[in-house]
């Protein structure tokens, strides 16, 4: 569990986490941290993919990582050269990933589900010597290179192979000597960028955040857990599929990847069968299990003992439906962002919906629109300065000049409070907050109502947009398997418990599925034009 503990200074009105030393200085990298680990436990099994159950050991795994780094170096790549990757979860992700890093390369990630646009945009700001993508978006990723000037830049399928098109054993059939492999010094020392990766583009195109080694390693938690078996569905794209990829290697624990997009049957068959004992998720997974509720239920899920999610916050309802059935899981709460390469907060899902308190070395201050400074139980934007955070945004000074102020501290975008326990509540993001006849509401907070509904799996509140009202509410619901709770019933519920203006006044609108990016966040955007379309309909 990640350390958590808020002090407040009521002369600076700032809240503070606890004071701790680095686990790793300037002069450490990625690559010789892990290289290190490896070869310390050259036994242990790091990775096992779903479903076809294909085990690497950390010997395996030191090997075809090295090879990479041969063959990187063979192509004249250079430390701080990027390398790109466009791919699921598959096995040979891993070995490339610490390849590049053993090499002192730069990554950059992308989503596979991103359009040849968002890629060109990416990739005309990272420029990567060399690209890693799977077949079947082959067309599009070389599309977005040749669009932004980047022809010569070599392309690697990694599954799903294309005849005459170089793919991943190319690199890995490379030979070396083990015993004569060193992962060199670092040019540029701890600070040298390790990662650009994306920001998720839910509100504008992606920004390329860029993470250094020292960062990345000191954000890492540093606690051997061999006998622990990680599933991840979330590829390297996010940040928990980076971190976790990072993480496993360093701590000696068991990575267990999917091949396919989540599923509940999927993470039901994982669970089971390995033995899992950590889960990291993505907020549409919760849901989506319980909106199975038999097959649930039918599940052991016994030996589950800590599920991750982020992204967003989970409403403790849907966790206590949830824990009925993983009766040994521990649900942390961990508030953060892309920017700050972690948490800010953290603590356990808890019916108050609290953030947690603040991890260590971490500040945070809460700032009115005025500039000021706000105290206990006040709302504004919390702004948050950390020893280990991101170097900025790659190649975008404007966008850095909003987010990096001076002194450390960067915006979040996020509307929150301390409680007089230093506790810190998210009310909503900035952008999100809308006004119903001059009042304003937050989406969140009624969302957070409806999931107390037993029937309701997952929800989404939206304002639709209107000439009198500026938005009205209005609810987009999953319901849970063979649940028939109406339109109405869940009007008045909220009615019950929410002031007037928070009240459905847009409706409520029932969906099979929600459009998500990739990292499983509802596009609010979309869901508002879903809404406001049947909104129309049913007004003829």
């Amino acid at each position: 569990m990640i350390e958590s503990q808020s002090y407040y200074n009521e002369d600076t009105k700032i809240w503070h986490g606890p004071i701790i030393e680095p686990s790793y200085g300037l002069n450490d990298s990625i690559g010789s941290v892990i290289l290190e680990a490896m070869r310390k436990d050259p036994d242990h099994v790091i990775q096992i993919s779903y479903p076809s159950g294909k085990e690497f050991t950390n010997r395996e795994m030191a090997e075809l990582s090295c090879r990479a780094a041969t063959h990187y170096g063979k192509l004249k790549l250079e430390q701080t050269d990027v390398v790109g990757i466009c791919a699921g979860n598959s096995d040979y992700v891993a070995p490339i990933f610490y390849g590049a890093i053993f090499s002192g390369l730069c990554l950059s990630t992308t989503d596979p589900s991103a359009n040849v646009k968002g890629l060109r945009h990416t990739y005309s700001l990272t420029k990567p010597k060399i690209m890693f993508c799977d077949g079947d978006i082959y067309d599009k990723v070389q599309q977005a290179l040749q669009e932004c000037g980047l022809e010569d830049t070599v392309i690697y399928t990694v599954r799903n192979h294309i005849e005459g098109v170089p793919n991943v054993m190319e690199v890995l059939d490379e030979k070396y000597s083990d015993t004569d492999f060193r992962v060199p010094v670092l040019k540029h020392g701890g600070r040298q960028d390790a990662f650009f990766l994306c920001t998720s583009g839910s509100t504008s195109l992606p920004k390329a955040v860029r993470l250094s080694h020292y960062t990345v390693l000191n954000r890492i938690q540093s606690e051997r857990t061999e006998d622990q078996k990680m599933l991840v569905f979330s590829s390297v794209y996010w940040l928990m599929g980076l971190l976790t990829l990072v993480q496993c290697a360093v701590n000696h624990t068991t990575r267990v990847i999917s091949e396919n997009p989540f599923t509940p049957k999927d993470f039901y068959d994982i669970v089971e069968k390995h033995r899992i004992t950590l889960a990291a998720s993505s907020p549409s997974h919760i849901p989506l299990c319980l909106a199975c509720p038999e097959t649930l239920a039918a599940s052991d899920l016994s030996s589950i003992e800590v599920m991750v999610v982020t992204g967003k916050s989970l409403p403790y309802p849907l966790v206590a439906k949830f824990k009925e059935y993983a009766v040994n899981c521990f649900f942390p709460i961990l508030y953060g962002m892309t920017e700050l390469c972690g948490a800010v907060s953290s603590g356990e899902v808890n019916p108050r919906n609290s953030a947690g308190s603040i991890v260590a070395n971490t500040n945070v201050k809460i700032m009115n629109d005025a500039g000021e400074r706000l105290g206990p139980n006040e709302t504004g934007e919390i702004y948050v300065q950390a020893k280990f955070i991101s170097s900025g945004y790659y190649c975008n000074p404007e966008a850095n000049s909003k987010t990096f102020l001076e002194d450390g501290w960067v915006r979040t975008g996020d509307m929150g409070y301390f409680n007089d326990d230093g506790e810190l509540f998210i009310v909503d993001r900035r952008q999100d907050i809308m006004k119903y006849n001059n009042f304003h509401f937050s989406p969140t907070t009624i969302e957070k109502v409806i999931c107390e509904i037993p029937d309701v799996a997952e929800v989404c509140v939206v304002g639709i947009p209107d000439l009198i009202y500026d938005n009205l509410p209005a609810a987009a619901v999953i319901r849970r398997n063979g649940a028939n709770i109406t339109e109405s019933e869940i009007s008045e519920y909220v009615a019950s418990r929410m002031q007037h203006f928070e009240n459905l006044h847009g409706g409520v609108y029932f969906f099979e599925s929600l459009p998500l990016t990739a990292s499983g966040k509802i596009i609010r955007k979309d869901v508002t034009e879903m809404c406001a379309k049947l909104k129309k309909l049913n007004e003829r």
